[in-house]
């Protein structure tokens, strides 16, 4: 699920939103006649309009709101952020394409069969011509296009009432408390008038990934839960060229973020799940459940060659070896208690190469625990393994951290959280 923060602050301010839409017959802020509420209650599917509360670097509290497409045409309702492209230069491609793109449409209301083919043509130039006009801003000031991320996004992308409203906030430097989207007018196959959801996977999941730098998989105002990409360190590592790491990035999102938002952490080169605490509380109570064993952990990953035992234990203690820092080593005097239960889930070929495909379940947290049992418990290092086995270039470590079951920290209520393994 893309990012997603509804909490009592979306709640009073959409109290807000219905009141003024109620009392004023307008959705502009000031009321405007040119902008009824009508228009939206009398149409076949609504407007969806989001909500993002947020402080400015000063500290100021603020409240951005955004809606979906346009509204009578325009670009720009008044209390609303603006859209994540230039309207002049959007009003040039109008300007360009429309009026042939209505004597085309004239022709073929007429029976010109032939006029189909130009109409398409020239519908698919101003989209595409129009989409190479969004801009996107990010955590650090950068800006990105649809391009950069390199995804086929569908027609729409960029306009949804979220993603205008985020891309505002990241422009001016601002620091998320609050951030939902709510369905406004008729029921439609998908939406209810009224109710709040999380911006959409497939126009808007990308985006906002690129744009916080962080995947979420949840989030509310205890915890977190993002899905950690291979090659990012969970926290700092020592100098400059290691500062950029999940922590970091995710202090940049938040207001008054903790300084140690960390329970457990995943190895740089492993990808998958990994929880934050937003709160001390919570920190305290997750990091217990961590070292109480509560949680239930998951990785999959791809071991080099033919792995026969279908599933079992692997028990064997691991220490540092300090001459060489970080690998871990077997030792079964001085090590500590690693036990780490596996099975097999299948073979297949990479690069040419066999491998097998397995399911980890550690029931202790040591550093490197599954590489290590892998390659001396299992004598088949996980694929591309640049301690423990051999670096493949241009690969990554095949370990992937697919499934996490904890306890909330603040209401008790289990919940389990999932990953697909990007291999």
């Amino acid at each position: 699920m893309p990012f997603y923060l509804k909490n009592e602050e979306t709640d009073e301010e959409y109290r807000k939103m219905l009141d003024h839409f109620q009392s004023t017959s307008s959705y502009s802020f000031p009321p405007d006649p040119d902008f009824p509420t009508s228009d939206i209650l009398n149409s076949k599917k609504g407007m969806m309009f989001a909500i993002l509360g947020a402080r400015t670097k000063t500290g100021e509290k603020v409240v951005l709101r955004g809606f979906s497409g346009q509204a009578r045409g325009r670009h720009r309702v008044p209390g609303y952020v603006p859209p994540c492209y230039s309207e002049k230069a959007w009003k040039e491609i109008e300007g360009l394409y429309d009026p042939r793109i209505k004597m085309l449409d004239a022709k073929i209301a007429a029976g010109d069969t032939e006029a189909v083919v130009e109409r398409r043509e020239l519908s698919r130039q101003a989209t595409s011509k129009i989409r190479d006009l969004h801009l996107f801003h990010d955590i650090d000031g950068g800006t990105f296009t649809l391009d950069d991320i390199q995804a086929d996004m569908p027609t729409g992308s960029g306009d949804c009432a979220g993603l205008k409203a985020l891309n505002t906030a990241m422009k001016k430097g601002y620091r998320i408390s609050s951030f939902a989207e709510f369905h406004y007018g008729p029921d439609t196959v998908t939406r209810q008038d009224g109710v709040f959801y999380p911006p959409c996977s497939q126009r808007c999941g990308k985006i906002i990934s690129r744009m916080l730098k962080l995947d979420f998989i949840y989030l509310d105002d205890d915890m977190a839960v993002i899905d950690k990409p291979s090659g990012l360190l969970s926290v700092p590592g020592k100098g400059e060229d290691k500062k950029d790491c999940v922590s970091e990035r995710f202090k940049k999102i938040f207001i008054d973020p903790i300084d140690n938002p960390f329970v457990h952490r995943l190895d740089m080169d492993t990808s998958g799940i990994l929880v934050l605490a937003r709160t001390k509380e919570a920190q305290r109570a997750l990091s217990m459940s961590f070292e109480n064993r509560d949680v239930k952990k998951e990785y999959e990953a791809l071991l080099v060659g033919r792995v026969d035992a279908e599933e079992g234990t692997i028990d064997l203690p691991i220490r540092l070896d300090p001459e060489r820092r970080p690998y871990q080593i077997v030792d079964c005097e001085n090590g500590k208690k690693a036990s780490t239960g596996f099975r097999r889930l299948g073979c297949t070929t990479v690069d040419g190469t066999l491998c097998t495909r397995m399911l980890f379940s550690p029931r202790t947290g040591r550093t490197h625990q599954i590489r290590v049992h892998a390659a001396s418990g299992l004598g088949h290092p996980i694929y591309s393994d640049r301690l423990y086995g051999k670096e493949v270039p241009g690969r990554r470590l095949m370990l992937h951290a697919s499934r996490l079951e904890i306890t909330h920290p603040r209401t008790g209520r289990r919940m389990t959280f999932t990953s697909p393994a990007p291999f």
